[in-house]
């Protein structure tokens, strides 16, 4: 059994209904079960006359079946979802609720949100009890070509969130290239690690439906705990391992462990993909493929694909990114026709159809190409030898002393030293003007900061212009995460700061 995306419906029924769909904390669910459960809820919502609802609900939780089954039932009933995991603060869910008008919340915890002129709705495993009526759901007459799957709230330049929705023909999309592309199959087992408020999870939550496969959620505190997930992964046998390079790298440090000898694919995204990581998994776990992808919050996930091979590893340092996915083009916008590098821009159905409400970005960074959806992603990015690499954000460019500086290429030419298992790169500001250039490294070995210093400058010396030297290298043991998972580069300079302030 499995989900059909172009139909929004489960089908093939005969096939293996007892094989396990979704495994959380407390219980698991066969397919059948999933399904029936599904099923439950559409009832429930047909039954309150809120099957033709006309604003996005908001599913609040965390790691819970019941989030996996609320987003496939409002997918049958096309009602748009909006993922909110427990992690984030109460105003910032106030702030999405406004700003998305919402009117109903689906509630997967025992905590209620509460909040005026909404009505919120718990999701138990059997049940769903209406725990507050403070509105009444507003219905459409309207029936939309491309209607609405999700809307994921990512951070936003004006403080605010902004909300990237993302269609019905995006998400068909994307899951076909899933289902066709990558070799998984019905019998694989994802593993969830990434909270569903980021995009990265809709690699699992939507592939495991189109494949009828398996997925393996992983609370914040199993995922917090190395030990913790690795047993989840031998006991469940896990085969698709997905995350941010920088939730991999503490695994890729440990090295060789056989509680993880299911793991068939390690497939990346949201972050780059260091050279060390890759190469360290690979030779840790040579049975398993290694997938880098990229792609934002924008372009449903991810865009390219590249299997990392050994003949990869050994020729290009940084990785690329890959090949375009099918029936998609990607750009890339110079401002001199002849340079090669610039704005990598994204051509293809599984772009979004903008920012929920924000016509003024929705300008500056969308646009039709030839009648397909285009988006103008702020990241840079070159071809060679037929493949994509990314240089960074352009918004990850500084200005200092007259020089731009690309402060991903800093990190790179760092990440090369036989010394560093990891590093990352940051400008210094002061009254917003970059004064000094700080790239913090975590070493391979037990090393002095004065000593690594004095191997890294001089060998940084060989590849990089003198401006683009930095002011300091420091050492960390491990780098903070936001709560998706990639290097927290702002929680990064402050301890830094804090640190130079204690010196002092």
């Amino acid at each position: 059994m499995k989900f059909c995306f172009e139909q929004k419906d489960f089908i093939e029924h005969s096939v293996e209904p007892e094989r396990i769909a979704v495994i959380d904390k407390n219980r698991e669910l066969t397919w059948l079960q999933f399904e029936t459960e599904v099923n439950n809820i559409c009832l429930f919502f047909k039954q309150q006359s809120w099957d033709n609802i006309g604003k996005p609900i908001i599913l609040y939780g965390h790691k819970q079946a019941e989030m996996i089954k609320v987003m496939y039932a409002m997918m049958k009933l096309n009602i748009t979802y909006i993922p909110i995991d427990i992690i984030y603060p109460k105003q910032r869910i106030l702030i999405i609720q406004q700003l998305a008008n919402v009117d109903l919340i689906l509630n997967c915890t025992d905590n209620f949100l509460g909040f005026k002129n909404t009505t919120e709705v718990q999701v138990k495993s059997n049940e769903l009890i209406i725990h507050k009526e403070d509105s009444t759901p507003v219905l459409s007459s309207s029936i939309y070509p491309d209607p609405l799957i999700y809307i994921i709230f990512t951070s936003g330049s004006t403080g605010e969130p902004k909300g990237v929705q993302i269609s019905t023909k995006a998400v068909q999309s994307f899951t076909n290239w899933m289902a066709n592309d990558f070799g998984f199959t019905s019998k694989d087992v994802f593993i969830n690690i990434a909270n569903f408020s980021f995009d990265l999870s809709v690699y699992e939550v939507m592939t495991f439906g189109v494949l009828g496969s398996t997925i393996l959620l992983n609370d914040l505190d199993i995922t917090k705990d190395a030990e913790l997930l690795m047993q989840r992964v031998e006991k469940h046998q896990g085969t698709i391992w997905v995350s941010t390079p920088s939730f991999a790298l503490t695994y890729a440090r440990i090295g060789y462990d056989s509680r993880l000898n299911s793991l068939k694919y390690f497939l990346f995204c949201g972050e780059t993909l260091p050279h060390t990581t890759a190469a360290t998994l690979y030779k840790e776990y040579p049975d398993a493929i290694i997938f880098n992808t990229y792609g934002p919050t924008e372009a449903t996930v991810a865009t390219t694909q590249i299997e990392i091979t050994k003949e990869i590893i050994d020729k290009y340092n940084p990785l690329p990114v890959g090949y375009p996915k099918p029936e998609c083009e990607i750009l890339i916008e110079t401002e001199n026709p002849e340079e090669k590098e610039g704005e990598l821009v994204i051509v293809g159905d599984h772009v979004s159809v903008g920012y929920f409400n924000n016509e003024e970005l929705n300008k500056q960074k969308f646009f039709l190409h030839n009648g397909k959806r285009a988006f103008r992603t702020g990241d840079l990015a070159y071809y060679q030898d037929k493949m994509l690499f990314c240089k960074g954000r352009n918004d990850d460019q500084i200005k200092m002393h007259g020089f731009r500086i690309e402060l991903n290429e800093i990190t790179n030419a760092i990440c090369k030293n036989e010394l560093v298992s990891s590093a990352a790169t940051v400008g210094l500001k002061r009254n917003n003007e970059v004064k000094k250039i700080v790239s913090f490294v975590i070493p391979k070995i037990a090393i002095e900061k004065t000593e690594l210093n004095k191997i890294l400058l001089p060998f940084l010396e060989k590849s990089l212009p003198y401006y683009m030297i930095p002011g300091d290298i420091d050492i960390v043991s491990d780098f903070p995460y936001s709560t998706s998972h990639k290097i927290d580069k702002k929680k990064l300079t402050e301890e830094y700061l804090k640190r130079q302030f204690n010196n002092d």
